[in-house]
């Protein structure tokens, strides 16, 4: 196999060598790198750490250089550029076709010859599976599914009929992608009415779902996840939501159905957000933040509990609560 280089590397991550014949074979943290790793330091508090690692080569910034005793990369956001880093050494794993005869497919269903699918796995009828698509153990696909070229689904994932998903996909243990909608109506007597959740889930590229969270199929229209959106674990995205690319949510969020969220959104873990709302492009919402009305006011950060308000108007009554209370 091909010698991977610190100039190979440095190309990938448009970083400056000081030395480009560097041999590397694996990347680590600084403190379990040995040396032969490729490692990143980005915050001085970690300077002893730094003086002490094993690693041949270290990602760091231009100001950083001079504390490092050896060989380096240069870059301006080394952890952005680790990222690159090992994401180049995972996919130089092999990716070895076949599929398992436990495995139960579908009639018309398409799988292409260039995937994997584990064990114990159920792909519904006429779906299809394409090239280098990876299917862990105990997955469970419905019918009319489409999975993009390079998607990986970890185990216990369940699909459900008539999803899309794109190309370069990653799916997390337990996840639930299509499961019906919670839609009822009220009759005179009280009894809940279930209305028919027909509408399913587009994933278009390069999103990421997490462990154990649920998106939910639309009512009538398509709940949409636009590319790059990233999502934590134990998440909950209700029907008809649409969230636009690269927009990235922190754990335990939940989004009720109906809301619209722009792009380039930073949403933190525990946070709530109300149906039938539109967040607008670039908008950070911090952790445990209920949001109740409408966000239109783009590149603003928003906090607080009840009722949330400007980040920095929360500052301001935060630090007058805290004088009150000394």
């Amino acid at each position: 196999m091909e010698d991977i280089t610190s100039e190979k590397l440095s190309l990938i991550i448009d970083g400056k060598c000081s030395n480009n014949d560097v041999v590397i074979d694996n990347f680590s943290s600084l403190k379990s790198s040995n040396n032969s790793s490729i490692t990143f330091f980005t915050d001085r508090k970690l300077i002893d750490d730094l003086r002490k690692t094993k690693a041949k080569v270290v990602i760091l910034k231009h100001e950083d250089r001079e504390l490092r005793i050896g060989d380096w990369i240069v870059v301006d956001d080394p952890y952005l550029a680790f990222s690159k880093v090992a994401d180049f050494f995972l996919k130089k794993n092999v990716f070895k076709s076949s599929i398992d005869p436990n495995t139960k497919i579908g009639i018309n269903t398409k799988v292409s010859p260039g995937c994997y699918i584990g064990p114990f796995n159920s792909v519904g009828n006429n779906s299809i599976i394409n090239h280098r698509v990876f299917i862990h153990s105990n997955v469970s696909i419905g019918n009319n599914v489409t999975i993009g070229e390079g998607s990986k689904l970890h185990p216990n994932v369940t699909i459900g009929d008539d999803v899309l998903i794109g190309k370069n996909c990653e799916i997390f243990a337990g996840a639930s992608i299509g499961t019906d909608g919670f839609g009822y109506a009220q009759d005179a007597d009280g009894a809940w009415n279930k209305i028919p959740q027909i509408g399913s889930v587009v994933i278009h590229n390069n999103v990421d779902i997490g462990s154990n969270t649920t998106i939910d199929r639309g009512a009538i229209d398509n709940t949409i996840i636009k590319s790059g959106v990233k999502i934590d674990n134990q998440v909950q995205v209700g029907h008809n939501c649409y969230i636009d690319e690269n927009t990235i949510i922190a754990g335990c969020v939940g989004v009720a159905g109906s809301t619209i969220i722009g792009k380039n959104c930073k949403i933190g873990g525990a946070a709530m957000i109300l149906g039938h709302l539109e967040i607008s492009d670039s908008i950070t919402i911090s952790p445990g933040t209920m949001i109740t009305k409408s966000l239109k006011k783009s590149n603003n950060k928003y906090t607080a509990i009840m009722p949330f308000m400007e980040h920095k108007e929360w500052l301001k009554m935060a630090t007058k609560l805290k004088e009150k209370g000394k």
